[in-house]
């Protein structure tokens, strides 16, 4: 009665991606995803029906390379960076959510997310909020993926680190229209 659970994306993009794209740095790695992804998806309909779209996807801001192909040059915005990429995972997988459903209508499809708390050094509010913020930067990731959009918290971050993401006209739809089933 066991059931295997399929990881699309588990660190193992391919290192020619990110030699002609840069990795997810490009917007042409949701085409590239998605059109995997719906091969995956036909192929095994009749063996897999639980999904998960990318490994532990918030490792963008830990392990940029591994988790998004990224090789950050000297001078580029790291931050801006980091998230931009995440982005064009976020919608990645939106799609893959959408395409799993076409294909697989009785699959589930979640995300899989690196989860540890951080706790205070002490009871300074102070060190409180950045640790509410060290958190915040881990549940963005599920928040965009289960809610379909981008919290309050995150687009501060943004505006407060001088920067905006990019996005292409109904990239916002996309996340709202295309949730998770569940968060691992």
């Amino acid at each position: 009665g066991m059931q295997p659970v399929i990881t699309l994306n588990h660190y193992d993009l391919p290192l020619g991606l990110v030699t002609k794209y840069g990795g997810w740095r490009s917007r042409e790695l949701i085409t590239q995803y998605e059109r995997y992804c719906k091969t995956v998806f036909a192929r095994y309909k009749e063996k897999v029906k639980i999904w998960m779209t990318f490994n532990e996807i918030n490792c963008v801001l830990h392990a940029p390379f591994t988790a998004a192909g990224l090789l950050i040059e000297e001078g580029e915005n790291k931050l801006q960076l980091q998230f931009q990429a995440a982005h064009h995972q976020l919608v990645a997988s939106a799609l893959a959510v959408k395409a799993c459903h076409e294909i697989i209508p009785d699959a589930k499809i979640g995300c899989m997310i690196a989860a540890w708390p951080t706790y205070p050094d002490t009871c300074n509010p102070d060190d409180t909020l950045k640790a509410m913020a060290k958190d915040r930067q881990m549940l963005f990731f599920g928040d965009v993926q289960a809610r379909g959009y981008y919290p309050s918290y995150a687009k501060r971050l943004f505006r407060e680190n001088g920067f905006e993401i990019e996005m292409a006209a109904g990239d916002e739809a996309i996340l709202k229209q295309y949730v998770v089933d569940y968060v691992a």
